[in-house]
């Protein structure tokens, strides 16, 4: 069964790419749909998702909570709901972002063994206190 550990490797490969600055392209196998949801439902494609984080630099993640639950044997998927810290230093000024981000993740296994989402959704995302605005990487119209 799919369990905690095998997530985070995956999320931890995923955010390597993200952090890449490059298209996003080495990451399409991660995704059984192409994109993910961002905190306020909208659907964004892989390549959406990587220029949203090109402003960015110096990316952190840092799991405080993960649960793992299974869904189905055959194929093998897990429901995966946890909070990360996410760290980012916006490179135009240097300040830092700083959130808790909410992740509803449902993860299957495919038939080469690997793990992809079926369903990402960073279904939350609360500023800390001494972040900087998600406007100052995104402008107003910030995820």
């Amino acid at each position: 069964m799919i369990t905690a550990e095998n997530v985070k490797e995956l999320a931890i490969r995923f955010w390597a790419i993200v952090g890449s600055g490059s298209d996003g392209h080495e990451a399409a196998g991660m995704f059984l749909t192409g994109g993910l949801l961002l905190p306020d439902g909208a659907w964004v494609s892989i390549a959406e998702h990587q220029a949203m984080h090109r402003p960015l630099c110096d990316e952190s993640h840092e799991w405080l909570s993960l649960s793992v639950t299974p869904l189905c044997e055959d194929p093998q998927r897990v429901l995966a709901r946890g909070t990360v810290r996410w760290g980012a230093t916006v490179t135009r000024t240097g300040h830092r972002l700083m959130a808790d981000v909410g992740e509803l993740w449902v993860i299957e296994r495919d038939l080469d063994d690997g793990l992809r989402w079926t369903h990402y959704w960073s279904d939350s995302l609360t500023l800390l206190e001494g972040s900087c605005p998600l406007s100052e990487a995104w402008g107003d119209g910030a995820a």
